[in-house]
């Protein structure tokens, strides 16, 4: 999977996929038979209340490595994939995402809340963002590398420039990493810091909705299509492979009104 250029979240959740069906069974994946796979598949999603995603991605885990690994193609085409929810998420209202940001306990805060918020950006990739990927002229970042090893630009705006560079001078920037840890300067905030910063603002707020750092992302979405943003651009923007993950955002926005038309009366006229 590493030579395939598999992104490592990829590569650990499929390894992890694999070691509890090995620890559940003190077997070998291939040595179960396929009602002992299904058995086991049934028991994380009944009894663990696993989430159809993760459950997804744990059949994905096996296939792969029947398919790739011991070469069982017999037991790929036997499994099901799970019926995957999705977006089972909420949303912010402008009026929640006010209070988020006046939860915030220093810069740092309002930046990583507001960068999710503004450009709709995945915490892995806050993680990596340095000076050089923004572009000061045209409001744009560079997104490289990102999920499917894609590159991508996104746009901000004034808002979050006058945040960024009261923050890049307030800790002296340059050309290093944008959100740096509190521990080493220099060095990069962690994927799991992000996230528990993002909880504890969520927890602050008083907001009560089960949200995470990725629901900002979803907030972005749905709002980016009520501001008038062309469900197009938004595939764009959120650097989706598919236009049909896009379209499930739509079942959230109310699109702002349209003009009465007359298909006919432009026709004749």
């Amino acid at each position: 999977m590493a030579l395939k250029g598999s992104a490592f979240a990829t590569r650990q959740n499929y390894l992890r996929g694999l070691k509890v069906l090995i620890v559940y069974y003190q077997k070998l994946p291939e040595e179960c038979t396929i009602d002992e796979i299904k058995t086991y598949l049934v028991y994380q999603r009944d009894k663990l209340n696993i989430a159809s995603s993760t459950l997804n991605v744990r059949v994905c885990a096996l296939k792969y490595y029947f398919r790739h690994i011991v070469h069982r193609l017999d037991l790929v085409v036997r499994i099901p994939n799970p019926r995957v929810q999705k977006f089972d998420t909420e949303i912010f209202s402008p009026a929640e995402m006010k209070i988020l940001f006046a939860s915030c306990r220093d810069l740092r805060q309002v930046v990583i809340i507001k960068l999710l918020y503004d450009c709709g950006l995945r915490i892995s990739e806050v993680t990596r963002l340095r000076a050089s990927d923004f572009d000061k002229t045209n409001l744009t970042i560079v997104i490289r590398n990102s999920k499917g090893n894609k590159t991508r630009v996104v746009f901000y705006g004034d808002e979050l420039r006058d945040e960024l560079n009261t923050y890049a001078k307030s800790i002296g920037i340059g050309n290093n990493t944008l959100i740096q840890s509190y521990k080493v300067s220099g060095n990069p905030l962690s994927l799991r810091g992000i996230q528990h910063i993002v909880k504890e603002i969520i927890r602050r707020s008083g907001i009560k909705k089960r949200a995470s750092s990725h629901t900002l992302r979803h907030t972005f979405a749905v709002h980016y299509l009520n501001n008038g943003g062309s469900i197009f651009s938004l595939q764009m923007l959120l650097g989706h492979a598919h236009l049909s993950t896009t379209m499930e955002y739509l079942k959230y926005a109310k699109l702002p009104g349209s003009p009465r038309v007359s298909v006919l009366d432009n026709l004749m006229s």
